[in-house]
């Protein structure tokens, strides 16, 4: 099914043939939803234009051609908790997605992630399977407020991208959009988000 080539790729990226799944008898939209039942990262397609590579990701993207597109997608489909963090310093506040949330507070808090040190998580759902998508989907509906600013991480230059020049609640809203109603109501809230409303 695979050629030496394709499973050389996918070597590359610490990925498997049980990790693809074989679309070609399928439209792409029917591949794109067999795939993901059955909890494939890949699909085997149709030849892409540029380089005739097969293997694609779930939305169809060559993931030969564009191996950044493999990350991406795992990224997107990642359980875990989506937060709600502010910096009072800073007046800003990211939404983001982490499996622990008390850790990912340290690492923020440690890294000066946006040149804050201060940073606190203010809010987080429940566990969701599609944690990753949701926090991309309500950081997208925030454009207007995203904002980047400098820091420095492990010695290099970084650009945080994810800051919102945003009050909490207008992040919440967002957040609240993207998430069921089961999520909206069971979930940590911090006494002390009233401090976060920044005009």
């Amino acid at each position: 099914m695979l050629t030496q080539d394709e499973i050389s790729f996918l070597r590359r990226y610490h990925l498997s043939p049980d990790d693809v799944f074989d679309g070609r008898a399928y439209s792409q939209a029917g591949a794109r939803e067999m795939a993901k039942g059955a909890g494939k990262t890949l699909v085997l397609g149709s030849p892409c234009r540029a380089a005739g590579h097969r293997l694609r990701t779930r939305p169809g993207h060559c993931a030969q051609c564009d191996p950044k597109k493999i990350a991406y997608q795992q990224r997107f489909s990642t359980p875990g908790y989506v937060y709600i963090a502010g910096s009072m310093a800073g007046r800003v506040v990211k939404i983001g997605s982490c499996i622990n949330v008390p850790q990912r507070e340290s690492q923020i808090r440690a890294e000066a992630y946006g040149g804050q040190s201060d940073w606190d998580v203010i809010f987080h759902t429940i566990w969701l399977e599609d944690a990753g998508r949701i926090e991309h989907n309500a950081r997208s509906s925030l454009y207007r407020y995203q904002i980047s600013r400098p820091y420095v991480k492990d010695g290099a230059r970084q650009r945080a991208d994810e800051l919102l020049k945003c009050s909490f609640s207008v992040a919440l809203n967002a957040l609240a959009a993207k998430v069921d109603d089961i999520a909206a109501a069971q979930h940590y809230r911090s006494q002390y988000c009233g401090r976060y409303e920044f005009a």
